[in-house]
């Protein structure tokens, strides 16, 4: 999972949408429609998905739809790759709850980003 450091506004929060410009990012490629992302802002970690790419001249600009907020310790573990969505215990904890809604996305939408999320969810 990619990580993407970005300022968010008052207003990006609310709209739960962002546009961020590859060249503002570390991104080492590019990314992927649908494809899903950490957005880490002021010390804050977000999911996001990819839902829109525009190309320019000299530039590509991703629109991301930005999920739930999430805990410092399952997004680390999410970009290290540790997170593993079978249960041992055959009992859901709070932790894989977390782990889910991290890789969905899903929640805390506004209904049109939510039939765009859904969509993508799907493929």
């Amino acid at each position: 999972m990619e990580l993407i450091e970005t300022e968010l506004t008052e207003f990006t929060r609310r709209s739960r949408s962002v546009q961020v410009a590859h060249t503002a990012t570390a991104l080492d490629r590019g990314l992927e429609y649908g494809e899903r992302v950490l957005i880490l802002a002021d010390g804050e970690y977000r999911t996001a998905v990819v839902a829109d790419i525009d190309f320019t001249t000299d530039d590509t600009l991703y629109r991301l739809v930005l999920g739930i907020p999430v805990a410092a310790e399952v997004a680390e573990r999410s970009l290290l790759g540790e997170i593993d969505v079978r249960s041992t215990s055959g009992k859901v904890s709070l932790h894989d709850v977390a782990d889910l809604l991290a890789r969905t996305g899903a929640a805390h939408r506004i209904p049109m980003q939510r039939q765009v999320a859904r969509r993508l969810l799907d493929r």
